[in-house]
């Protein structure tokens, strides 16, 4: 079943995504806004992580699709999804140049807090955001979620610590 917003489409992936998520994965900058870290991925090695996927119930992968052209243009992901109480995790990447900024992004956060909440009876989903990434705190702040804490010098990046920020939305918010 694929979830559709106004804007976008989330779906499953697929084997023709390798090279959008070889992007996301291999994007200097993008890695940089994000708390994890990856070596370099080669196209062979993200094909066969795309094969090897689990369609568990603890993590939900999707593509973030453009509803009009089908272009696809990111990622959303729910992980670590805790059905007895009631939360999740949040990580979205958008593919850096033109797809930034035009609202890919609130449609598919909005989008997959709806399904979260009315379909899988969440109650909270968090998201732990970069405290240098100032667009994703802004866009998880324009689709409701509020700012519950500050982790001190939690990721590493470019020589230095960064602290976390830990966003949360809860379902009667919406």
């Amino acid at each position: 079943m694929n979830l559709i917003g106004n804007k976008v489409i989330l779906r499953g992936i697929e084997i023709e995504d390798a090279d959008l998520l070889l992007e996301l994965i291999n994007d200097p900058e993008t890695e940089y806004l994000l708390g994890g870290w990856s070596f370099p991925v080669s196209s062979i090695k993200q094909k066969e992580w795309i094969q090897k996927l689990d369609n568990g119930t603890s993590t939900l992968r999707c593509i973030i699709q453009d509803k009009d052209s089908g272009e696809s243009v990111g990622t959303i992901i729910l992980n670590k999804i805790d059905y007895k109480n009631g939360n999740a995790a949040i990580h979205i990447k958008i593919a850096n140049g033109d797809y930034r900024g035009r609202g890919y992004g609130t449609d598919a956060v909005t989008t997959v807090i709806r399904y979260a909440f009315e379909e899988l009876r969440l109650h909270c989903v968090y998201a732990q955001i970069n405290s240098d990434n100032i667009g994703s705190q802004k866009l998880f702040s324009k689709c409701g979620f509020a700012e519950e804490a500050e982790l001190k010098d939690r990721i590493y990046k470019k020589g230095n610590y960064l602290s976390v920020k830990l966003y949360s939305i809860f379902n009667e918010q919406i």
